[in-house]
Formats: C-alpha cells, structure tokens, sequence
C-alpha cells in the first residue's frame, strides 16, 4: 500500500494538500472530559505525534477499525495551536483503506516532526544552494529509490488559511472546524439571514437579541446577539455582506430554532469582533445558494416544508399591524409572485422587511427557506428575501415578464379565504353534492379546498364548547383542553400544572345544506362566533347560567345561509376512511357578485337571459 510520502513535513511547512494517505502507528486517549483520541500517524517518510481524531470518528475505535498499522485517507483536515503552542492536526474526516491486521508492519522508517509539530529541518545539503534539500530528497537514513511521492496543492476547504488576507491581520479559520473546544479562532463568513429584533419580558428579566446565518465554503452556523451587542451590530449586519468574526461563545445548537446543518452555533460576547470585509476580498466566500422550486410545483409540497422560490412580484398589499396571540404588534404585508411556469402564490412578509419592501417596478425577489404553509390551498410564510439579486434566474426573470409575462394569465395556488359571493379563487361555486362527486378530499394528504353557499340545518349543543388552559406556551396560547380537579381548580397536562382559571372554546359540529345535499362540518373559535354572533365567553356562561338563553342561542342561528370557504379532508376514524368537512372562513352572500357569476356561467354555455331581463343592471 502507498503512502503519501512526505507529506506530514510539507504541511508542516504550510503547504495545502487534501486527501492524503496515512498510517496509523498508535491511539491514545486524552483528557478527562470529552473522549478525545491522539493519533501517532506515518506517510512513510515523517511520522506526528500531535494529530488528534474528530470525535465525530470516535466510533472507528470503539469498533476497533484504527488499531495499529491501519492505512487511513484523510479527506479533511486543519491546524490548530494548542495552549503550549504546539501545531496538532486535526483529522476531520478519514477513511479506513485497509485494516491494520492486513497490513502487519510499519511502513519505511519514518522520522519523528519536531516536538512543537512545526516544519522539520532540512535534510542533508545545504538549503541555501538547494532549496530541495530535505523536500524532496529521500532522507539519510533512508531506504533508496524514488523520491518522496507528494500530492499536489490542493486546499481543504477545512484548513485554517495559512496566508493572512491582503491588508488584513487576521488567520481565518473554516466555519466547520469551530467547535467549543476552540478557543482562538477568527472566521470569514458571508451574511445570509438576519431576523428582526426579538423582545422578551419574563419575571426573571426582560431583553432582546437577533440571529443570523453564516456561511463560508466550508458550512454553515447561526450566531445570536443579545441585549447591548444587539444595538451595537443589528444595523451594521447586513444580509449578504462578508465580515469577519471571532471572539463569540461556541455552543450546542438548539435545533428548534435554527435548520443549519452544524451541531452548535455561536453567541456574541461583551468583547466580540465584527470586522467587515472590505471590497475586493471578499470574492473567496461563496455567495448564497439556493435550491429554487417552481412555483407550480409547490401544490406537491408537504405542510412546514422551507423551500426556495425566485419569482417577479406581480402585485403587493399595503402593510398593516397585526397583534399576535402572544400579544405582540407585528407588521405584516401580503406579496404575489409568479414565475415562468404561469402559476402565482401568496407570499406573507414580516417584521422589518414588511415595512420597508418596495414593490416598485415588480422586482425579482429571492426568498431562502420560506416555509410553505396549507391555509386557503397554498401559500408562503417568512423566509430570506433578497430584491433583484446578482444572479442568472434574475435576468432570465426579467427578460420573460418584459417580453411575455407581464400579459400571462396566471393560475393561482392561493385561493383567497373567501371572495365576493363565497367563490373560489378562481371563481368556482361548488354545490355539496359536486363536492362528494368528485370525491374531494381523496386527492391530496393537504386536502383540498371548495367554496359553497349553504344554510345551517342543525347544531349539535351538548359538545359546542369545551373549558381550555389560558396559558401561553413559547408565545402562543396552550388551548389544551382543562380537568376538574374537583376543588375548584383545573388540571392543564399539557403545561403539567394546576390552575385556578379557564377560559371558554368553541367547536361547533354542524349540519349545512344546499338544493343539492347536506354535510357535517366543524368549525372553530374565530367562525364559531362568527355564526352565533356571540363570543365564546358568552356562550359558555350561558351554558351554566341560563339554558334556555344558551338554546335560543343556536335557535338564533340556524337556517341561515352563508356563503363558506372549506377543506375537505380524507381521515381514518376505527380503521375506517372518511372525508371530514372543516369550515375554514364565512361570510355573508354577496347577492350581487352570485348574480353576475350566474349570468357569466349561462353565457359561457351558450344561453341568453329571458326577455324582460335587463343584463346591464347585473353587470
């Protein structure tokens, strides 16, 4: 088996060099901590002492595949200093070629680097005439025949630069090789996400901080800025802008919030460093990447999933303010976007980049990791938005909504919650029995979506309301149904406490019909008190208070007509599939749209109105 001679003394020397082989002379444990493994290694010609295994490979010696005389490649590497000074390689990733049992020896005879791990001396000769002495040249002692076999210069994308950047002072380091068991390290990373500024007020304090995503050409990793250091960089960090930064606390991701692939992520210290980058030397950290999906393709895609899209915005809402269930004010704003494959969706857009988008001249916009959402068919939700970037699908963008696009008449996979007349988005009215017909709700896992006009036949009274926690959890209320404890007090399990108070939910099951049929539908808090006319609170006292009051409540309410915007869901009830009906928006009948819907429906069929009926006065 051949090694890659002599290439432990050229990177000792500062040479770049990726995917070498090795052999494994001896492990060892170290440190009283983390298990941590030190490796004795050989190319041949050098052997190191100071090369320490990823923990990530811990498992190669659990399974006794890096016992002594192993032939390994070695895929990844970098330096680090340690606090003695000494230079340890650190193997990133390596690959078991061939089993130690199989290979029996050491191979050649190869000399120690020195104590420090730093560049061996030369060799033999003097390195003045002959800067080759000692590179190039079998040593002394050594076996005869071909020189050192040496691969070519090739950079791991893991290797700390070993050349400072022009005008710069600072050793980069690869964001993949940031660990929290680093602890001098500066990185080069271009911006590719940045939040809006997060408030929080607790009993133990109150804050604020924002986060963002770094990425260079090695990975990527999240960093979060709290209180002071949040005012200090939030308008100086901007979205894909390079800078560098060191001095930050290193720990373990929290996955909840951050969809990097990197097991930890970084905090902001009082004494951080943020540098930013200067023109001209930033072009060696690659720029954002996307992975965009075509917009028609996005009725295929499953609920919460983050995607890419690139489109032209066709149209944009003003932005309003919004108060969350949390409490909180939040700015809003609704955008179309559409693209060449003739199909447009609703993109909502948040916080800062709510108030300051601009929909001026229908721009191009990017959006990374936008989370694809199933309310009204389908629509888009956040997301990294990027105005008219440097990018090729930019101009190919532009070039088709100048020549053709502007004109194209677009399919919508957002249908509106409910448009004039109880209409679909794109202006289909559905009788119930057409509903059941054409099998709604067996088509897609997301269900699928109708707009119907129908009066309420029947409520079922006994199960309208149910006695929910008034928690919060993480900002939203629990809403968890409650228990009578029995003494007055109320057990939530989802919260896992005992409480004093509820508050009242409504969930109305009713039976809705047209000339055609009928249907069970469910429906919730918000349309609940829509039909009833009252709130939930009222309703729930005067299930305790008053029956007679409580029964004229739904008495009140039945057989009216509404105008309804549903889903129709396939579910499996005792190992039995059925479709359920859920009631998504209501709204009252819009006469006058239905009429003109109704003519427009007769004329594409060939009829004409009855004489005596004047058409301008419906159209």
């Amino acid at each position: 088996m051949s090694l890659s001679e002599g290439v432990l003394g050229a990177l000792a020397r500062g040479e770049e060099h990726l995917d070498f082989v090795a052999q494994v002379l001896a492990t060892k444990p170290v440190g009283a901590g983390q298990e941590r493994y030190r490796l004795l290694i050989s190319d041949g010609v050098y052997q190191n002492s100071f090369s320490m295994l990823a923990t990530q490979f811990n498992h190669l010696i659990h399974e006794k595949k890096l016992e002594n005389f192993t032939i390994i490649k070695v895929k990844k590497h970098m330096f680090n200093k340690a606090g003695s000074g000494k230079k340890v390689l650190i193997l990133m990733d390596i690959e078991v070629i061939k089993p130690g049992s199989e290979v029996g020896a050491k191979i050649g005879n190869p000399e120690n680097l020195p104590g420090d791990g730093s560049a061996p001396p030369p060799r033999g000769g003097n390195q003045n005439q002959d800067p080759n002495v000692g590179l190039n040249k079998r040593p002394a002692s050594g076996f005869g025949g071909p020189e050192p076999k040496v691969p070519a210069t090739n950079r791991s994308v893991l290797s700390a630069k070993p050349n400072l950047d022009s005008g710069s002072s600072h050793l980069v380091a690869p964001i993949a090789s940031i660990s929290p068991y680093q602890n001098k390290w500066t990185i080069k990373a271009r911006v590719t996400s940045k939040s809006d500024i997060r408030t929080w007020n607790k009993a133990s304090g109150s804050g604020k901080l924002f986060s963002m995503d770094l990425m260079d050409e090695s990975g990527e990793i999240r960093a979060t800025a709290f209180k002071e250091q949040c005012d200090q960089y939030y308008d100086m960090i901007q979205v894909g802008k390079v800078y560098y930064i060191s001095r930050c606390t290193v720990k373990a991701a929290n996955k909840q919030y951050s969809k990097l692939k990197n097991d930890y992520e970084l905090t902001f210290k009082d004494n951080v460093m943020v540098e930013p980058v200067i023109e001209g030397e930033a072009s060696d950290v690659p720029t954002m990447s996307y992975d965009f999906a075509a917009i028609s393709d996005l009725s295929g895609v499953a609920k919460d999933t983050n995607v890419d899209i690139i489109g032209i915005c066709k149209e944009s809402q003003e932005p309003i303010q919004i108060t969350t269930r949390a409490g909180k004010e939040l700015m809003k704003r609704e955008v179309t976007i559409c693209d060449q494959s003739n199909s447009e969706v609703k993109l909502t857009l948040w916080g800062a980049t709510a108030e300051s988008f601009s929909a001026e001249g229908a721009p191009v916009i990017a959006v990374k990791g936008t989370r694809v959402g199933d309310y009204n068919g389908v629509t888009l939700s956040g997301g990294d938005l990027l105005i008219n970037p440097d990018l090729d699908q930019t101009s190919k963008l532009r070039s088709w909504w100048d020549t053709q696009g502007r004109s194209t008449d677009f399919s919508s996979l957002t249908v509106a919650g409910q448009k004039s007349g109880g209409m679909g988005g794109d202006g289909s009215l559905k009788s119930i029995s057409e509903v059941k017909m054409e099998n709604l709700g067996h088509h897609s896992d997301r269900g699928d979506y109708y707009s119907c006009m129908a009066s309420i036949t029947y409520f079922q009274k006994d199960k309208a309301l149910y006695k929910a926690c008034p928690n919060q959890v993480d900002g939203r209320d629990c809403n968890k149904k409650v228990q009578e404890n029995g003494d007055g007090t109320f057990r939530c399990e989802k919260c896992s406490m005992n409480l004093n108070n509820f508050k009242w939910r409504l969930m109305l099951s009713i039976n809705m019909g047209d000339y055609s049929d009928g249907v069970w539908a469910t429906c919730f808090q918000e349309t609940a008190e829509k039909l009833l006319g009252r709130s939930s609170e009222e309703v729930g006292n005067l299930s305790e208070q008053d029956e007679g009051d409580y029964n004229k409540v739904f008495t009140d309410a039945s057989f009216k007509t509404y105008s309804f915007r549903m889903r129709a869901k396939a579910d499996e009830y005792n190992d039995e599939k059925r479709v359920k009906h859920t009631i998504i928006a209501v709204d009252n009948v819009d006469y006058a749209a239905m009429n003109k819907m109704m003519i427009k429906e007769l004329e594409s069929a060939g009829q004409t109105l009855p004489n005596g009926i004047n058409r301008d006065k419906y159209m």
